[in-house]
């Protein structure tokens, strides 16, 4: 199959943000079948049982940066050598943690 890439960049509110991950989540657990669409685009793709998952925070100065990527092979035989990898804990903690902000005050 040739390579196929749909990308898409919006404001959104942290509802809407939610909203979307939710879905998405939501679709995953159904089944394997997932329609993904982006404005008029839509994508129907088969969600291998195992799937790679990778989740990078950064944080540079006020500027926060969250990339979340999931992969998967459709080989069946490239899935059974992923399975040999030794799985890591889950990397989003039970209960995010909250970072104070250090905040410029004026001297009193």
């Amino acid at each position: 199959m040739p390579k196929l890439e749909i990308k898409r960049k919006a404001e959104l509110s942290r509802k809407e943000v939610s909203e979307r991950l939710i879905a998405i989540g939501q679709a995953i657990a159904r089944g394997p079948d997932v329609e993904l669409t982006a404005g008029d685009d839509s994508l129907e793709i088969v969600v291998a049982d195992r799937v790679r998952w990778e989740l990078e925070i950064e944080v540079d100065g006020d500027k926060t940066e969250i990339e979340i990527e999931i992969s998967w092979h459709d080989d069946a035989a490239a899935e059974s050598a992923a399975d040999t990898i030794s799985a890591s804990p889950p990397a989003v903690p039970a209960k995010a943690a909250r970072r104070g902000r250090a905040r410029k005050t004026t001297a009193r």
